[in-house]
């Protein structure tokens, strides 16, 4: 217990004692990973609007309800007038082409979410108080990181599952679907966790060096959208050169994902091979980049 006594020159009627003990945690206590598992659901949560306005939760909500508007759609389509169209699900929306139509969904909600989850910590300095606990930096940045992915999976991964799902309650035999296409969906997991690492390390890589979050949401499009408008125009400027496609940042990891469902890879201007390496130098930059803002004595 501490006692406060009056300021210098107050009156001795304004003195007041306060209690101000610490009580010992009395709760399981539960190591290490449960902490990264903690900051990561926080994260996650936070990023998506939990404890703060309506406007915050409503633009990721309308976000992920955009992201699953072509599923929707088709397969309303498919409910309501399939016996009059004969409509076929996977030429109408096939997954190959999923991502290249909600790219620019996905593009703003990373833009919008991942900011969350490191300029409040950098803005309020509640960095430090974790770092005063046992929490060490390569685990507040693995909290991160997994609370950055997990939301993007929302726009990357689900809605093409959504897909997958409807396809299968409209055919006359799902199990023979299932047996004969069984490769989609781990095509599918693929194709989403790719742009889900992408965007996620590139909007935190952007979020470490800002507090301020308008700052950081016009830093990632900055940096993913400029490169994508000089490579237009350098390709109208030389006729063609489909290698400048790999410095179109912004759309570099859905050319990447296209290549993992054969139906789409001979129209994809360049090989897997280049995708994969001009996605693994921004992938790796980006790490680089928390990583050593992160780093022990750093600022983080």
């Amino acid at each position: 217990m501490s006692a406060s006594g009056p300021a210098p020159g107050a009156r001795a009627a304004d003195a007041e004692i306060r209690d101000v003990r610490y009580d010992t945690y009395a709760g399981e206590r539960r190591g290490r990973r449960a902490a990264v598992g903690s900051l990561a659901l926080r994260g996650a949560l936070r990023s998506l609007g939990a404890r703060r306005g309506w406007k915050a939760k409503a633009v990721p909500i309308a976000l992920v309800l955009l992201a699953m508007g072509p599923a929707v759609i088709v397969l309303g389509v498919r409910a309501l007038f399939g016996d009059q169209t004969g409509i076929d699900l996977t030429e109408a929306l096939p997954f190959s082409g999923y991502q290249a139509i909600i790219g620019v969904i996905i593009l703003l909600f990373a833009g919008i979410t991942t900011p969350a989850l490191l300029c409040p910590d950098r803005r309020d300095g509640t960095l430090e108080l974790y770092f005063s606990t046992a929490v060490s930096r390569a685990e507040y940045l693995a909290g991160r990181v997994i609370g950055a992915l997990a939301p993007l999976l929302l726009v990357t991964m689900v809605p093409m599952l959504v897909l997958y799902a409807g396809i299968l309650v409209f055919e006359d035999d799902p199990i023979g679907y299932l047996r004969e296409n069984w490769a989609d969906l781990p095509r599918i997991v693929g194709a989403g966790l790719v742009l889900a690492v992408y965007y996620g390390l590139v909007g935190l890589a952007v979020s470490s060096l800002t507090g301020r979050r308008a700052f950081a949401i016009g830093g990632y499009l900055l940096l993913l959208v400029a490169p994508t408008v000089l490579s237009g125009l350098l390709q109208e400027a030389v006729g063609g050169a489909e290698e400048l496609d790999l410095i179109a940042f912004s759309i570099l990891p859905i050319g990447f994902a296209g290549h993992f469902f054969p139906d789409a890879a001979g129209d994809i201007p360049n090989t897997a091979a280049q995708y994969a390496a001009a996605y693994l130098v921004v992938v790796a930059a980006a790490a680089a980049v928390l990583l050593h803002r992160f780093r022990p004595g750093g600022d983080g």
